[in-house]
């Protein structure tokens, strides 16, 4: 527990029969056996525990062998991975962190979430604690950054509860059959909105749509292609025209989103940090990786391109038929 002082310090700590902290330092590998035990307490001793680690993202790999065994028992825990990307600029690169989130993509029976806002990160963490106690539940892994962010004006998350739960929202509605839209995920929010407010002067309609789990959108698509309903990704990316232009990007490896232009054929570029080793400055390193606004307004111009060429090309095969 922490230490009764003037000056509140989560480095000062103290022992007391009411603590439920455990520092395990530099033991990453040691953490994730912890978490499996305790997220498996219910079996073993009969009463359900809640466990949360923190860590830096980055150093999950070091702990992955007991994470992927963790999840292969069933174990319930919450990791709260935080700081991440390369958004912890200065600290250089030994601490960022590039293929993390494809790690929360593609490890079983771990759900991973990105959110960029307070009330995101409130509306998951409460879910995510009813999906650990769940029959047909499972871990939960969320990303995070230390970077402030403006928050929204907005009372509480209302009737986009369900859908941040989902993966998705569209923090600005596109009109229908918009040209372009831009999708974000985390950290490079205040980035994807200052884009959007500087496209709408040239694509009029567009939307900005707020990817607050690209897991459970993949996998709902992934797995429902046999099910007639549309999947959360398809719903909100049908708002777009058929050939619309889509941009993506975040604070990690591109392939993360990357996917959804196969959701419904749009044209997209993805934008995200494939490479490490820089430290600066915020601004200076989001422009050297690709990710500031000028790369997102870029890569827009890109994308629009390419739908342009694309159906000159499809009328220029009808004329010839």
């Amino acid at each position: 527990m922490f230490r009764e002082e003037k000056v509140p310090s989560a480095f000062k700590w103290a022992m007391g029969p009411a603590g439920q902290h455990i520092e395990l330092g530099i033991a990453e590998n040691n953490m994730f056996l912890l978490l499996a035990a305790l997220g498996l307490s219910d079996r073993l001793f009969g009463a359900r525990l809640l466990p949360v680690g923190a860590l830096y993202d980055p150093f999950i790999a070091r702990g992955l062998d007991a994470l992927n065994y963790a999840c292969y028992q069933d174990a319930r825990f919450m990791v709260v991975a935080t700081p991440s990307g390369i958004t912890l600029a200065p600290e250089g690169g030994a601490h960022q962190s590039v293929s993390t989130p494809l790690i929360g993509l593609g490890q079983p029976g771990l759900t991973g979430y990105e959110p960029a806002f307070a009330d995101e990160l409130a509306t998951i963490m409460g879910w995510g604690f009813e999906h650990m106690q769940a029959d047909d539940g499972g871990s939960v892994y969320l990303r995070l950054s230390t970077r402030t962010v403006d928050q929204p004006q907005r009372i509480g998350v209302g009737g986009i509860a369900d859908d941040i739960i989902a993966g998705g929202y569209w923090l600005r509605e596109p009109e229908p059959g918009a040209e372009l839209a831009i999708a974000y995920c985390g950290a490079v929010a205040p980035e994807a909105l200052a884009a959007y407010e500087q496209v709408l002067e040239d694509v009029p309609g567009a939307g900005l749509l707020a990817v607050t789990s690209a897991h459970r959108l993949y996998a709902e698509w992934q797995h429902g292609r046999a099910d007639p309903a549309p999947g959360q990704a398809e719903r909100l990316l049908a708002a777009l025209a058929p050939d619309a232009a889509l941009v993506t990007v975040l604070d990690g490896h591109p392939a993360m989103l990357s996917w959804l232009g196969s959701v419904c054929n749009h044209h997209i570029v993805s934008l995200g940090v494939d490479r490490f080793g820089q430290s600066g400055d915020l601004p200076d390193l989001y422009r050297e990786y690709g990710i500031d606004t000028d790369a997102i307004l870029d890569a827009a111009a890109t994308a629009l391109t390419r739908r342009l060429r694309r159906a000159g090309g499809a009328a220029l095969r009808l004329a010839a038929e």
